[in-house]
């Protein structure tokens, strides 16, 4: 990967521990194994994007950005942009850094702006909408468990 730029530094660092990551135990604490899991599902992205093999890159790297790591979420917005494993699209590239940016993750705010050069005003609040929906099934599905189901509700 001839990438020079901040993230692309940041992704080397990310890469030279993944295999250390996936192969972290699991301490049996519920919460912390889910975080570790959706690392782990990140790191193997991450090793698939290394590998130069972006369609399985791809593939997990939505499993963790659904799972709803903003990491994962940024680099799926780079995956669309750059049309790498997943088709070209300005427009989902900017749902998936909406999101992460929604969370304060700063790389994927600073994308964002230099993006706006290259979508209209309308279809940049179009992808706004569309990841407060996202957002709005990530969270639906992370915390599905805590929501009462009455099956007498009509």
């Amino acid at each position: 990967m001839s990438d020079k730029s901040p993230v692309g530094l940041d992704l080397e660092q990310q890469l030279d521990n993944v295999l250390a990551f996936i192969t972290q135990p699991d301490t049996g604490d519920e919460p912390q194994k889910s975080t570790q899991s959706v690392e782990k599902t990140l790191n193997k992205a991450l090793y698939y994007l290394k590998n130069e093999q972006a369609p399985l890159a791809a593939k997990w790297m939505r499993l963790a950005a659904m799972a709803g790591n903003h990491r994962a979420q940024f680099y799926m917005g780079l995956f669309f942009i750059k049309g790498q494993g997943v088709p070209h699209s300005v427009f989902h590239g900017s749902v998936w850094l909406s999101l992460a940016s929604s969370q304060g993750y700063e790389p994927a705010t600073a994308a964002l702006n230099d993006l706006r050069k290259h979508i209209s005003t309308r279809r940049l609040q179009d992808a706004q909408s569309y990841a407060a929906t996202l957002y709005e099934q990530i969270h639906q599905q992370q915390f599905s468990h805590l929501i009462p189901h009455n099956p007498d509700a009509n």
